[in-house]
């Protein structure tokens, strides 16, 4: 075989030889997130303005958490049910945040 088929074919190859000698036991590197496995197929592209991104970020930093997940937790919680408790209460909770934030910023 030539060209990108014999490329594809020795890479495919060498990737299988190097996950068989792979410990599944070995401890994951510093800085490896794991993933909830959750089939999230969608992907949403979103623009912001630099003010907007460097709030989100700092928020997403306050929490402990990826830009994204916080992006997705927030879209979440605006199209969840009115009627659940329970995002009533997140609601509420970051409604919280936003309003601690301000005041120690201020």
């Amino acid at each position: 075989m030539d060209g990108i088929e014999g490329i594809l074919d020795a890479e495919a190859a060498a990737a299988e030889e190097a996950e068989a000698d792979v410990d599944p036991n070995t401890p994951l590197p510093a800085g490896t997130s794991i993933t909830r496995g959750y089939p999230r197929t969608k992907n949403l592209q979103v623009r912001f303005r630099q003010d907007e991104f460097d709030a989100l970020a700092a928020y997403a930093a306050d929490q402990g958490l990826p830009i994204s997940t916080v992006a997705r937790l927030l879209v979440l919680k605006a199209i969840a049910p009115v009627d659940d408790l329970r995002s009533a209460l997140d609601r509420l909770e970051t409604d919280l945040a936003a309003v601690r934030r301000k005041a120690l910023s201020a």
